[in-house]
């Protein structure tokens, strides 16, 4: 029964507000929360509250965070705008009290139900100037302060979402479909520039660090000079004076004592010990235009042992430039030692070198090195990357055919890579996923170069099946003629195949990957940088034993990604029962005249309690399409076991709760 919101007496009002009030100072006193309960449940002759009350866990969590739920669930009328971990932004359409559900049409899940219980823990109400409302009332309002303010945006979001970094940012934003990931870079670049000039915004030198906005303007003066002075945190040293150079650059000039004194420091405390660090310090140095510390022995000290690479690994891209330049601009000498390193490079610090040998003295030597490296039968990921994206560019260098390039990226895809190369695998895919991009380069081809990529990718195990037949799809869209190459093989096959789960194990799933990218994988950076910090990194277990996590965290983090974007969620409405398959309960009759009833329901879906196994399991295979009265082979303890397959039935009502019920 849809709710129509009733009055609630007096009595009940008074009584919750002196119930919420002694709940204030019985912070984790479960049997006070009974108590107020039923209390309530003796006066209350209102369904809808009651309801309320039954769903917000009072006696199983602290009484405060009872009625703190209780208050969110009283606030949640028809029409109230919301926001869910999971399911991101949506409108409250109806309540329904007999069944202790709510319906909300969520952005690109609409009529989705929950229980109250489940709402009370995850919803979050938003209101008019929250940026999700905003792009659901004025789409073309907010496109617009998104082109010409994005770093309005970036501060609605830290006001919305809370304190994040620019990671975060990025994954808050995209996910809530404020901006695309194509559009990412763009908008950043101008949010980064509209944010710099802000004497309130203190921008982290790391993604991984916070941003932070001040209540009140720095005051640059003699005690904040004194202050920096004082530092001796390295990362502390390196924010302040890049927050000088923005906000108040002509103080530079006066404060070189104290510049020279701290960069000295920090310099002495990055020495061979972290790169990346000591890259960025030495950077500043010669950007300040300070006489100390000397410029000579700092890029010595880069150059030594190749730590300059090591440092690229460890900095931002647009750091990569700034390091590029440093090393090599008008040094003809350093030009020429490092383009017999090219093939060692991570692709930020390539990208930038190259830009610098194009048309210099060592223009000719550079161009030979690459065609060597990409004609070559193995694929340089790097380089192979760099080609892709910038062969026009570099038109005159004489680089292998576009048709040849994407013809060995196909093969990169095919291997199993991690770290930069993961990298560039994922950077590679998107040039296949890109539309406009792969249109004009598949165009360009002659019949027999489409014909051979088109017959290249089918054969290729490189993409997941719902992407493989998008791809076979669109490149005979542009050449029609390929339609009767297309062969029905094992990988066409799988490609139709819908994998499926249920809504409740799908949302699960997205929250470990959440969990993955929000949490594991930072944590495992801190490792990294904490490992780094103890020395010599050949002889640092802990640094070695932390990058080799992150590979297998990478790792898993493209297959979660991978398998989130192929399945898709289910509720098991309207399946038929007369074969075995997914979305029902069997009985069976053992050789013992016993009988065992299993519910089989999407790929993740698992529950040994109820008897609840996935579609994938060997048991359900073996099931697969019976009838009643079928006799089937089926694994069991010690051997396998034949049993009659005695009924077909719809999901009980055990079963349905499960898949309701919050993950």
């Amino acid at each position: 029964m849809d709710r129509t919101p009733a009055e609630t007496t007096p009595d009940v009002n008074a009584l919750l507000a002196s119930q919420r009030t002694q709940a204030a100072d019985r912070a984790d006193d479960r049997a006070f929360g009974k108590a107020c309960r039923e209390a309530v449940h003796k006066i209350c002759q209102d369904r809808t509250l009651t309801a309320f009350v039954d769903s917000v866990a009072f006696g199983e969590v602290s009484p405060i965070e009872s009625f703190r739920r209780l208050e969110l669930l009283r606030a949640l009328q028809p029409g109230v705008f919301c926001s869910d971990r999971t399911w991101g932004f949506g409108v409250i359409k109806r309540l329904d009290d007999f069944y202790k559900k709510l319906t909300v049409d969520f952005v690109g899940k609409p009529g989705h139900q929950m229980t109250y219980a489940y709402a009370a823990e995850s919803l979050t109400m938003v209101d008019d100037s929250h940026l999700l409302v905003r792009r659901h009332k004025d789409p073309a309002g907010l496109d617009t302060l998104i082109r010409e303010r994005p770093d309005e945006i970036v501060r609605l979001a830290l006001r919305n979402f809370g304190p994040m970094s620019v990671t975060k940012l990025e994954k808050t934003l995209t996910d809530a479909h404020i901006v695309t990931a194509a559009q990412w870079k763009t908008f950043w670049d101008g949010a980064r520039k509209g944010l710099k000039r802000d004497p309130l915004v203190e921008l982290p030198a790391k993604r991984a660090e916070l941003i932070t906005i001040r209540t009140h303007a720095q005051n640059y003066g003699d005690a904040w000079m004194t202050a920096l002075g004082r530092e001796r945190d390295i990362a502390r040293i390196l924010t302040l004076i890049g927050e000088l150079e923005t906000q108040m650059p002509d103080k530079i000039a006066g404060a070189t004592a104290v510049l020279s004194d701290r960069l000295a420091f920090a310099l002495k405390g990055a020495y061979n010990t972290d790169p990346g660090t000591y890259a960025r310090l030495a950077i500043t140095v010669q950007r300040l235009g300070l006489a100390t510390p000397e410029a000579d022995p700092l890029k010595a000290h880069l150059w030594e042992d190749n730590r300059f690479i090591k440092a690229a690994e460890q900095i931002t891209a647009r750091e990569a430039s700034d390091l590029a330049g440093y090393l090599l601009r008008d040094d003809e000498p350093a030009q020429q030692r490092i383009t017999t390193m090219l093939p060692r490079l991570p692709y930020n610090l390539a990208c930038e070198v190259l830009q610098i040998l194009y048309g210099g003295p060592v223009d000719s030597e550079a161009q030979r090195l690459c065609r060597d490296i990409l004609r070559a039968s193995a694929p340089h990921p790097v380089l192979l990357t760099w080609a892709i994206r910038n062969r026009e560019a570099f038109a005159n260098w004489n680089l292998p055919s576009l048709y040849d390039l994407l013809m060995q990226s196909i093969s990169l895809l095919e291997e199993k890579r991690a770290y930069e190369a993961l990298r560039m695998q994922n950077a590679i895919r998107l040039v296949f996923d890109h539309v406009k991009g792969f249109d004009a380069a598949f165009t360009a081809m002659d019949a027999l170069q489409r014909q051979a990529m088109f017959e290249r990718v089918q054969a290729s195990p490189a993409w997941d099946p719902a992407s493989h037949r998008r791809l076979l799809n669109h490149m005979i869209q542009i050449e029609p003629k390929l339609a009767s190459r297309r062969k029905t093989s094992a990988t066409a096959q799988a490609a139709d195949l819908t994998r499926q789960t249920s809504w409740r194990s799908l949302a699960e799933r997205q929250v470990a990957y959440r969990q993955l990218i929000e949490v594991v994988l930072p944590k495992n950076s801190q490792e990294i940088a904490t490992a780094r910090s103890y020395g010599d990194l050949r002889e640092n277990f802990e640094y070695q034993s932390a990058k080799h996590q992150q590979g297998l965290l990478l790792q898993r983090q493209a297959e979660m990604d991978s398998d989130l974007k192929q399945m898709k969620g289910t509720d098991f409405t309207g399946i038929p029962t007369d074969k075995v398959g997914m979305g029902v309960s069997v009985s069976l009759t053992c050789p013992d005249a016993s009988t065992r009833t299993y519910t089989i329901l999407g790929e993740w879906d698992r529950d040994e309690a109820l008897n609840i196994i996935s579609c994938r399991s060997k048991l359900a295979q073996c099931l697969e399409g019976r009838r009643p009265g079928d006799r089937v082979l089926i694994p069991g303890e010690t051997d396998d076991e034949l049993v009659t397959i005695a009924a077909i039935d719809p999901l009980s009502d055990v079963v349905r709760a499960w898949l309701a019920a919050a993950p």
